[in-house]
């Protein structure tokens, strides 16, 4: 076996593993039959792929496309079991292209209809359809927006958008999965199952009075699972399609799982049967009723066609750009075009090619031997072909409004990545304050305003709590270490920066004489500290010291933050070397694609005997020493330290984003992904991988480069940071791999200045930025 077909077979066993909360158990049952198929269509390109270029094409777009379809699957799990739509709609569109690859490998290749694969499609096509109805209305989210904007009409624009691509998916989501609903029967007398067997053996059943092939049957002891009966042997024997996986058992309960279907879908349209004069009509009534409900949807998508221009046009403003609702819009803006696009894909997925091309070649007029009357099978052919031709055109269809959005993508971008929340440690009366400022979507000086309702600040630390992903205008968590040696908690409004009155605080250990030194936060669930009540809370990290009569020794002091008011100490207290700085992680579920060293978190959970929140959170937690070259590690339960770049003698602190630890200073800015920081940590390499950036000296005043006492390396490829006098800048970043470098635009200043910045990026920015590399390479 290949290790690219070692590969396939673990992503399909990936996606199998996968939870589809709320999806019905037939549904789930079809979906898992489809990913199974996968397998086989591989296996069957693999075979042929040496004399065939269309099979080797096949195979390895296959192989391409199943990786990036499993992560954005996980991904649109992930967030929506958290309500985080912005995410969710993210990973949707990954999710559509990560099938594309595989339509251009079937256009090009021109090869047999035969060997056209249609699994990868059927499985794409299934997971969008039950994601789709997953985000709330756009109509909803409409009107929660309404209160930024300040033009009448443009709010009515919006809506209408809203209203008609509503209207849109939701048909074409109809058509394509078709509407039903499914009961259950109990069965009398109980079965008998082995597992790998397709035999159900029953004692006091009655399947002949009761059941047919076809229908569905569910078991107690495999109740997740529905299994397609093949064929009924006796009142006490039949047999399953595919064999049962459950565990073994001489008396289970059995039940029937009836499905009334009150709308076809295209799969179910495209198996029906064409045996006789009457099937042919029947299929002919469906057919022609899709046909004109396609046509008649893309008809009525010339509406919201007309109003997404009218709402790229506002955003595309620059008189707009600094206005209070802008984010909003734009979020708006990118949900509705993930839904139009999704819907699409969806279509083109669900009438799969494969599939189309056996029923075509089934009703041609070569050989056909079949019981249909001449005319019948001509007017059966001829609406298969016509299917087959709009699905094709339909998908063309957006070719040219994708090449409009790339020309918007590209100047919004821009602006959105000056959007967003800047906050920093300034100096105030002796002292150190809290100032805030909104991106006014340019690079002019950012208008900073005191908030005098946090007390004298040492560090502070802001993160996005789960009950307000997905939100366009979210509540950040703005939490401080202050001098008192409290920690304390802020609501911050991401819409017009206002902070509001602290709710909660962590005080120190008084009888133990500790020290907070700094604060991070990561928004957790309860349910993964094994609490019942899964109200989202945010996981504190604090650097703590205590101080003894010889030497300090330090440690990160970790509590939990709920309800307001309500803190709880964890239990635990793992010492490591002196930690001036603290921040924390929770990484992705896979690293980057072209890390080195991303096998290191290839699988974090099995990494034994470790702190159950640790495991289950899969935190990870890094404390930055100044007065030396390296960093304190703690991941999975295990401590220890990592050496800091090669020559650097020191820092001034340490920052993290989802895929890099970030180190700076005096020598400059690097960083190192944290795959690379755990394999070292693990003993497999001698130092992590650091990427650096040096500043040009020639552009700075002093002729030497700025020190760097704060950095803040944003989601939104931007960079905010405390530079010489401790004055704020900003600037453009990003990592070039093969000269392991990063690489900046020009620095601009932007007014204020201290001792830490924090910047938040625009709240939609995820989904802008999914749309955008996905428009630039379909």
């Amino acid at each position: 076996m290949s290790a690219e077909q070692d590969k396939v077979d673990a992503n399909i066993n990936l996606l199998l593993a996968i939870h589809f909360e709320g999806m019905d158990p037939i549904a789930r049952a079809n979906l898992t039959e489809s990913i199974e198929q996968i397998k086989e269509d591989y296996e069957l390109a693999a075979q042929n792929a040496e004399n065939s270029k269309y099979y080797k094409d096949l195979k390895e777009s296959i192989a391409k496309s199943l990786p990036s379809l499993v992560k954005a699957t996980y991904g649109a799990v992930e967030a929506f079991k958290k309500n985080d739509y912005i995410s969710g709609s993210a990973a949707i569109i990954d999710m559509c292209s990560s099938v594309i690859p595989v339509f251009a490998s079937l256009t090009s290749a021109g090869g047999p209809a035969t060997a056209m694969i249609g699994a990868v499609f059927s499985v794409a096509g299934q997971i969008l359809s039950f994601f789709l109805p997953k985000q709330p209305s756009l109509e909803k989210q409409i009107e929660k927006m309404f209160a930024h904007l300040r033009s009448e009409e443009k709010i009515v624009e919006i809506e209408a958008f809203g209203k008609s691509v509503n209207s849109y998916t939701d048909s074409l989501r109809t058509k394509c999965i078709g509407a039903h609903s499914t009961e259950e029967h109990p069965l009398a007398g109980t079965v008998a199952l082995t597992p790998n067997s397709e035999i159900v053996t029953g004692t006091g059943t009655t399947f002949t009075q009761t059941a047919v092939a076809g229908q569905w049957l569910v078991f107690d002891s495999d109740k997740y699972r529905p299994y397609t009966i093949k064929a009924i042997t006796s009142n006490t024997s039949l047999t399953l399609v595919l064999p049962y996986v459950g565990a073994q058992t001489a008396s289970s309960s059995a039940k029937l799982l009836l499905r009334k279907t009150t709308h076809r879908g295209i799969a179910e349209i495209l198996a029906m049967p064409l045996q006789s004069e009457d099937d042919a009509n029947e299929f002919l009534d469906e057919m022609t009723a899709l046909a004109f409900g396609l046509v008649r949807n893309q008809q009525q998508l010339d509406t919201p066609r007309f109003a997404n221009w009218q709402v790229a046009a506002f955003l595309e403003r620059e008189a707009n750009y600094p206005t209070e609702g802008w984010p909003e819009v734009l979020g708006v803006w990118c949900r509705t075009y993930t839904d139009l696009l999704s819907a699409n894909m969806m279509l083109n997925c669900l009438a799969d090619p494969k599939t189309l091309d056996a029923r075509i070649a089934e009703t041609n007029e070569k050989g056909y031997k079949g019981p249909l009357p001449e005319t019948k099978r001509q007017m059966c052919n001829a609406s298969l072909l016509a299917l087959k031709g709009l699905a094709r055109e339909l998908r063309r269809s957006w070719d040219s409004d994708k090449k409009e959005m790339v020309k918007t993508v590209r100047k919004i971008r821009p602006v959105a990545q000056q959007r967003g929340v800047y906050a920093h440690v300034g100096y105030r009366q002796n002292g150190r304050v809290l100032y805030v400022a909104l991106g006014p979507g340019s690079e002019s000086d950012l208008n900073w305003d005191y908030k005098s309702n946090t007390g004298w600040l040492k560090r502070i630390s802001i993160n996005v709590p789960l009950e307000q992903k997905g939100s366009f205008k979210p509540q950040y968590e703005l939490l401080t270490c202050e001098n008192d040696n409290v920690i304390r908690r802020h609501r911050l409004n991401s819409v017009n920066g206002d902070l509001v009155n602290s709710d909660t605080s962590i005080p120190r250990r008084r009888e133990r004489n500790e020290e907070f030194l700094d604060v991070c936060g990561v928004p957790i669930s309860k349910e993964h500290i094994g609490a019942n009540n899964a109200e989202p809370m945010t996981l504190v990290a604090v650097a703590g010291a205590v101080t003894s009569e010889k030497t300090p020794y330090f440690y990160p002091n970790m509590y939990t933050m709920g309800k307001p008011g309500v803190s709880t100490r964890i239990d635990y207290e793992p010492h490591w070397g002196r930690s001036d700085d603290i921040r924390s992680v929770t990484h992705p579920p896979r690293p980057l694609s072209d890390d080195p060293d991303a096998d290191a978190l290839e699988d974090p959970a099995a990494t034994p005997n470790g702190l159950v929140l640790l495991n289950q959170q899969t935190n990870i937690y890094y404390g930055g020493a100044r007065n030396g070259n390296h960093i304190n590690v703690l991941a999975w339960a295990n401590v220890g330290t990592v050496p800091g770049p090669a020559g650097w003698s020191g820092y001034s602190g340490i920052e993290v984003d989802p895929y890099f630890l970030w180190v700076f200073g005096t020598g400059g800015i690097s960083c190192a992904t944290h795959a690379s920081i755990i394999k070292c940590r693990q003993g497999k390499i001698q130092q992590p991988r650091w990427l650096e950036h040096h500043f040009d000296k020639s552009l700075w005043s002093s002729g030497s480069p700025p020190p760097v006492y704060s950095l803040c390396p944003s989601a939104d490829g931007t960079f905010a940071a405390c530079l010489t006098n401790s004055d704020i800048y900003t600037a453009n970043y990003s990592i070039d791999r093969a000269s392991n470098r990063i690489v900046t635009t020009s620095w601009k200043k932007r007014g204020g200045g201290g001792a830490q910045v924090v910047k938040m990026p625009i709240p939609c920015w995820d989904a802008l930025e999914s749309l955008t590399a996905n428009l630039q390479s379909s």
